[in-house]
């Protein structure tokens, strides 16, 4: 059987046939970022003669190993500066018609990730009659460096990154079966809110038609370019960098870049007036965003990803607030402190701007879907309270692992997740034949889908209390 081929804007690329999807890796959407194009808006990527083979994952973004799994893997993979690659996954029986399409971004807190993880494998996905895109973008010191002696419009290099791959998809998907005016542009934590901001985005306008949000509307710093600037600054203080000129910057090496200890905030999305216009919910406040449809969500216990070091701080955090939000929480039943602090750093960090953006985008007449993650596998109950962050991706790519992967009740919530997202980009409905049907959100009245141990339910808000104290009064950040 031949390998599939398809001509892209650029060049032929063969990919791989395997089972019943037929995938290309590698394709670079934009030039190499390195040299003089280190710190600059993406350029077109350059063409190529004869057939390219687009059968291993491009390098992810060059990066300090992560402390944790699933990330820390990939310093045992390829990662370079030349990182500007996506992946497309095909269903090998396709049907008359152009295929809907989801574009993935990865999440890492904007300094780590890349598209080679196993869990965001688009197999199976795209097995169900969806294009699915990955896409690497750049990180951390490569992806946000607003240096004085950089005198680019914006400094978002990575969100830059983004809507460049967006704008090869829009070119070039319909060359693979894809419909370019049915993209969904989704993504979990730093991706998740990598899609609220392409929303504001003007640059991004146009290039999706819907977008899904997982734990993605975060209490993030979303500060001026000054004051990133600032702790660049303070970050450098001693290092000959500090004065260089744009070409002795763009000279350094790679390596010793990332050796610089800048605060992970002075990493993240700042407000530059060009790509983030304002903070992410005020341009939802002002309806300064894409009027697509939404489905947006958290997971009941964000906080486990990071661990009680990080949920711990939350009362010294909070100050005299605490014995107020204490009162409004009940530690997931336990009536422990701990599991207290957990729910108020998972509330503060996730839910509270996830309300925010589901409700605003509702006042705005925007069709919006909130769900609410909470299940958590037979194999881990009685030693996890809730889903973590990051909880929900397997289920949604097909990609469980481990004893997971053979768990009857856990194949079947995948399933579920699966027909729910690839309905909504397929229709803007994630209501597909014989399921519960899930409204459009509310702020009033149960239309919360709560995807949770003892099946699907639909909920009101779980904590209004709490969030509304948070919203008002908290000032502490988790970021």
């Amino acid at each position: 059987m031949s390998q599939p081929s398809v001509t892209t804007t650029h060049g032929t690329v063969i990919g791989v046939r395997n089972g019943s999807t037929e995938c290309f890796l590698g394709i670079p959407y934009a030039a190499a970022p390195i040299g003089e194009l280190r710190w600059k808006a993406p350029q077109p990527a350059f063409d190529w003669t004869g057939v390219r083979q687009a059968t291993q994952f491009g390098p992810a973004c060059l990066q300090l190993r992560a402390p944790r799994a699933p990330e820390s893997c990939l310093a045992d993979r390829p990662m370079s500066e030349d990182c500007l690659s996506l992946n497309i996954w095909r269903p090998t029986q396709r049907e008359d018609g152009a295929l809907p399409v989801m574009v993935w971004f990865h999440g890492g807190a904007f300094r780590l990730g890349g598209t080679s993880l196993e869990q965001y494998d688009g197999s199976s996905l795209g097995s169900h009659g969806v294009i699915v895109v990955t896409v690497n973008y750049r990180l951390g010191i490569f992806g946000v460096f607003p240096h004085p002696a950089l005198r680019e419009p914006s400094a978002n290099f990575g969100l830059l990154d983004q809507v460049a791959a967006l704008g090869w998809v829009q070119r070039n998907i319909a060359a693979f079966g894809g419909d370019p005016g049915n993209v969904t542009a989704f993504g979990e934590s730093a991706g998740g809110a990598s899609v609220a901001y392409l929303m504001a985005a003007p640059a991004a306008r146009g290039l999706f038609a819907k977008a899904i949000i997982q734990s993605g509307a975060l209490d993030l710093p979303e500060v001026s370019r000054n004051a990133v600037a600032e702790q660049m600054v303070a970050a450098m203080q001693g290092l000959s960098l500090l004065d260089a000129t744009a070409e002795e910057l763009r000279s350094v090496p790679a390596a010793m870049l990332l050796q610089i200890p800048l605060p992970r905030s002075a990493t993240m999305p700042y407000i530059d007036g060009v790509v983030v216009p304002m903070k992410m919910t005020e341009s939802f406040r002002q309806g300064a965003f894409a009027r697509v449809p939404i489905l947006i969500g958290t997971n009941s216990f964000e906080a486990g990803f990071f661990g009680p070091a990080w949920y711990g701080s939350v009362p010294q955090k909070m100050g005299e607030l605490w014995e107020r939000a204490r009162a409004l929480t009940d530690g997931y039943g336990s009536g422990s402190d701990e599991l207290r602090a957990a729910q108020i750093g998972t509330d503060r960090f996730a839910t509270m701007n996830t309300r925010i953006i589901a409700s605003e985008a509702a006042r705005h007449q925007v069709p919006v879907f909130r769900y609410y993650f909470c299940y958590v596998s037979a194999l881990q109950r009685g030693t996890l309270p809730g889903a973590i962050h990051t909880a929900e991706i397997p289920y949604v790519f097909g990609t469980l692992s481990g004893d997971t992967k053979d768990n009857t009740e856990d194949l079947s919530v995948s399933r579920q997740i699966q027909n729910r997202w690839i309905a909504f980009a397929r229709n803007s409905s994630p209501s597909p034949p014989g399921t519960l049907t899930w409204p459009q959100y509310s702020p009033e009245g149960e239309t919360i889908l709560c995807i949770g141990d003892s099946g699907e339910q639909l909920i009101s808000e779980p904590r209004p209390a709490l969030l509304d104290l948070l919203e008002q009064h908290g000032s502490f950040q988790m970021n």
